[in-house]
């Protein structure tokens, strides 16, 4: 994690810091802000890195953010971020487009073309960002598809995305690298599904099976506490047979099966970590993430984990009362 804050920062050094901070964060970028004694500039910006993705959680007052074709002209930068606005308004501009954010909006836009950001007042915003050649891979013609606003309140994988990353930026996976890029995949998969479902004019690489597959991973992820969900009840869901369900799938490292009970059980082993769950029983958690039975849960947890959940959760309680501890 990173974290840049012009708080303990002077007001008259603000301004610098916080350039010096946007283009660490993200990519190389102008910015103004105004200067105003009555109503001092103030800026923060938290970072987390999953593989080759890249979260982050950024609040400020007003400001314009450049992206030039000076800068890109001097910059090797090749990266798609998705601003997903929280609190305040903003402006997106690329290409000619403008997308407005409020509050439960995202858009996306592409480092390798000029494009303003633009706030009047305080906002705050989540910003993803992942290369441009891993989002290429999937999208064709990704360009096409900067500076339009998507709603969350219309949209079920837009909140399946927000949701996942406001989960990723409270409580990070703690598995390591290889936990990293299975988040970090699952999180492509749900922003190309996002992209698919509300551009649908736009084509897609290999439609019939790298969509579906994202298709399938997101209707999966949005619906894990459901104990009755099968292959055949999310084939019915998306209007597909089983078979083709399958196909899609193929090019996965796991089978659906395995994925969905191993997505299951790391929803509940972050569970068994919060304290948000503390007063909630094993059984309760067990249900809550899909399990019918918490027989079946504990020897599930305990061949993926290598511990038992209740060991897992003593564990984790022992080393927060430790942490907790004065020096």
């Amino acid at each position: 994690m990173e974290q840049w804050s012009t708080t303990a920062v002077p007001a008259i050094r603000r301004a610098p810091y916080w350039i010096e901070a946007v283009n660490q964060a993200y990519v190389q970028l102008e910015c103004a802000v105004p200067h105003r004694s009555s109503d001092p500039f103030f800026g923060a910006i938290t970072r987390r890195e999953l593989a080759e993705v890249n979260l982050s959680r950024i609040t400020s007052t007003a400001q314009t953010v450049l992206r030039t074709p000076q800068q890109i002209s001097k910059a090797s930068e090749d990266v798609f971020l998705l601003s997903i606005q929280l609190a305040g308004a903003g402006q997106l501009v690329q290409d000619q487009k403008i997308a407005r954010l409020k509050p439960g909006e995202l858009a996306l836009y592409d480092s390798t073309r000029p494009y303003e950001l633009l706030f009047d007042h305080h906002f705050e915003q989540y910003v993803l960002s992942l290369p441009g050649s891993l989002l290429r891979k999937r999208l064709r013609n990704a360009e096409d598809m900067t500076a339009s606003k998507i709603t969350t309140a219309q949209s079920g994988t837009a909140r399946l995305l927000s949701r996942m990353i406001t989960e990723l930026m409270a409580s990070p996976p703690a598995g390591g690298p290889v936990v990293d890029m299975a988040v970090a995949d699952g999180l492509v998969s749900i922003l190309v599904a996002t992209l698919a479902e509300n551009m649908g004019s736009l084509s897609l690489k290999d439609e019939s099976v790298s969509l579906r597959c994202d298709r399938i991973k997101a209707y999966v992820l949005e619906n894990l506490h459901d104990p009755e969900l099968s292959i055949s009840k999310i084939a019915k869901r998306l209007n597909l047979t089983a078979s083709t369900v399958h196909r899609a799938w193929e090019g996965e490292p796991d089978t659906l099966s395995k994925w969905m009970w191993s997505m299951r059980l790391k929803g509940a082993e972050q569970d068994l970590h919060r304290l948000a769950c503390s007063d909630k029983t094993i059984t309760e958690i067990a249900y809550h993430w899909g399990f019918s039975s918490s027989a079946h849960f504990s020897r599930a947890f305990r061949q993926h984990f290598g511990v038992p959940p209740k060991e897992a959760r003593a564990g984790r309680r022992a080393l927060f009362q430790s942490d907790s501890r004065p020096s």
